[in-house]
């Protein structure tokens, strides 16, 4: 297998019409134990046809609540923190919130309130009901080898395996989950069928059988919710854990909301993506931390072709997998600047309107959507998980509690709390199987004060000692060595 950061070989391989097609790699996304999905068929036309019909619900124009339901779901995120895990250390009151738990928490409710009309209850409960996500964590490292070595995967039909694995009946993890799909696509066939304008409204009316649909929605879950919510608790991550980049994204939500171009209780899709510091920062947060880590490798059509190779061209037989090096490619020096490791949204806004410098982010652009694939092999659900980002970035730091949240527009409530993470040193712990599992990020929230300046005032007038580092300027013997 190769492997390649170049974006023009990314999408010359995805392309509508490229001669290259998916590699065995993707057998092992196959979740559902009796049937292939989207992201696991192998065969090209059978990948069309499935992607023909399922795009339209993603789409949004059948699915008339899929902002209201975001909305929803962020509500109830917020009234969460609030409620739960805001600290008062004045009052003795000491609480961590990790945000690794429920940011995940959020973007599960959220696709399976968007694609079925019923959320998990991850929220609610602030718990896994299901013990999805542990169970999750087992399964991803063993999806990950058997994409690399694909043989393994004949290991699964073995009865005494194949009877091990996740089923519909289990009521823990992955099972679970399945159960939870197939009961609510159930729902909408037979004499008594729900209908609803959601997305699996729209699978239905597109065509797609019952059996199709459970193996659909179980791949929905998994890979609509745990990208979604890796690039949502790391933007929030390197925002909250740069003063500058915070108090600039601030400022200009503070401005949009005084200017009446950021709704309240909750900004809108549409207001964010016209905010462009708040557009920087989310682009800047995927391109740092590109959520698909997947080699997602294409194979090379019979008879091969030749490859450019940083600059000199190499012949690849027919029949070779071509993996993507995410993280490779979006901290390429060539199309980041020198600065590519470091988080800077700034590099994202335009330092003046030359020709050279619209190119050089016209580049940018071009690179960081790759994260959502390319072509006939995009992610239909990048407008879902776009839509969250637009809405949860901008509003997590204005935590606030729900009553508050509803009621209050004004400039205090931009600036009620700090996110402040607990550890700089080791600040969470991580495990790459494709996506990120990560664990134990954990924040403190408190409330930011608005009296914070007359406070310091006040104390200044009183004469109150600073109480300087005793000692720290003595030169006699005693205090000096």
């Amino acid at each position: 297998m190769l492997v390649t950061s170049d974006p023009e070989l990314f999408r010359r391989m995805s392309a509508v019409r490229s001669s290259f097609t998916r590699g065995p790699w993707y057998k092992a996304l196959k979740l559902h134990p009796e049937r292939d999905n989207i992201t696991s068929y192998v065969d090209e036309n059978k990948h069309a046809a499935i992607r023909t019909r399922m795009a339209p619900g993603y789409s949004g124009k059948e699915n008339y609540h899929m902002e209201q339901d975001i909305d929803e779901q962020l509500l109830k995120y917020l009234e969460l923190i609030s409620s739960r895990y805001v600290a008062k250390p004045d009052q003795g009151v000491f609480r961590t919130v990790d945000l690794s738990r429920i940011t995940s928490f959020f973007t599960l409710d959220v696709i399976s309130k968007v694609a079925f009309g019923q959320t998990f209850g991850f929220l609610d409960q602030d718990d896994d009901p299901f013990g999805y996500l542990a169970n999750l964590a087992q399964m991803l490292p063993a999806i990950i080898v058997f994409g690399v070595y694909t043989e393994l995967t004949n290991l699964l039909k073995i009865p005494a395996i194949k009877a091990a694995l996740p089923k519909s009946t289990d009521k823990r993890g992955l099972g679970r989950v399945m159960g939870f799909a197939r009961d609510r696509v159930q729902e909408r066939f037979g004499d008594k069928a729900i209908v609803r304008h959601d997305m699996l409204g729209a699978f239905v009316n597109r065509g797609l059988t019952q059996d199709e649909l459970e193996s659909e929605t179980l791949t929905q879950i998994t890979a609509g919710s745990d990208s979604t919510a890796s690039a949502l608790r790391i933007t929030l991550h390197f925002i909250c854990t740069s003063a500058p980049v915070l108090t600039r994204l601030l400022a200009e939500a503070e401005a949009a909301i005084e200017a009446g171009q950021v709704s309240r209780p909750l900004i809108k899709d549409a207001e964010a993506r016209q905010l462009p510091y708040l557009q920087a920062c989310l682009k800047e947060g995927l391109r740092i931390y590109p959520p698909v880590t997947g080699l997602m490798a294409k194979m090379v059509p019979a008879g091969g072709v030749k490859l450019e190779v940083d600059g000199v061209e190499k012949f690849a037989p027919g029949g070779t997998q071509v993996g993507w090096n995410s993280w490779g490619m979006m901290h390429d020096p060539k199309i980041w600047g020198e600065d590519a490791e470091i988080f800077r949204p700034e590099r994202w806004l335009p330092k003046s309107d030359s020709k050279a410098e619209l190119d050089r982010i016209a580049r940018m652009n071009d690179t960081v959507t790759l994260c959502f694939g390319y072509g006939r092999f995009g992610c239909l659900g990048r407008g879902v998980a776009t839509m969250e980002l637009n809405k949860a970035v901008i509003e997590v730091p204005r935590i606030v509690p729900l009553h508050e949240l509803i009621l209050t527009c004004s400039r205090q409530t931009l600036l009620r709390f700090n996110l402040q993470p607990c550890s700089l040193a080791k600040p969470f712990d991580e495990m790459v199987v494709g996506f990120y599992i990560h664990t134990n990020m954990y924040f403190v929230a408190t409330e930011r004060k608005k009296n914070d300046t007359a406070a310091f005032a006040r104390l200044r007038e009183t004469g109150v000692e600073a109480g300087a580092l005793a000692g720290a300027y003595d030169i006699d013997g005693s205090a000096a060595s």
